[in-house]
């Protein structure tokens, strides 16, 4: 329409960045959107839906019972933020297949994010496999 030309929709609402977990047979990998998106918690609480099949994740005070440290360096370059709780990585490889035909795995997940109320929520339904690539010099046989 003519009358409209040059005109552009105002957004309503902040675009909020992509936030993903991988978890992997070691760690819990999430990035730093995950952090931004929750205000940069030093603490968080992971929460997990079994029957759904889902992980969600909401900041925590440090003396919040099963709060987990989630630390965040200000290194000035946006760096993968690394979850290593061993009980947390238990509950939720349960959960996820890490390994087939002698092939570790990665799951990795998108977040539905919901700013308002400072929650994210991951469906282990929805997650990509990938498989990990051997490190390291090749052993000769």
């Amino acid at each position: 329409m003519a009358l409209l030309d040059g005109f552009k929709i105002i957004p309503l609402k902040e675009k909020v960045d992509d936030t993903y977990l991988t978890i992997s047979e070691k760690s819990l990998k999430l990035n730093m959107a995950t952090a931004k998106i929750l205000g940069m918690p030093g603490w968080v609480h992971f929460l997990l839906n079994e029957k759904r099949m889902q992980i969600a994740i909401t900041p925590a005070k440090q003396e919040d019972e099963d709060a987990v440290l989630f630390a965040v360096e200000e290194t000035g370059r946006e760096k993968p933020i690394y979850v290593k709780e061993p009980g947390l990585l238990k509950a939720i490889q349960k959960l996820t297949v890490l390994e087939r035909n002698g092939m570790k795995l990665t799951q990795t997940i998108k977040g539905l994010v919901y700013p308002d109320d400072k929650v994210i929520i991951y469906d282990l339904g929805e997650a990509v496999e990938t498989e990990v690539k051997p490190r390291g010099r090749r052993k000769k046989e």
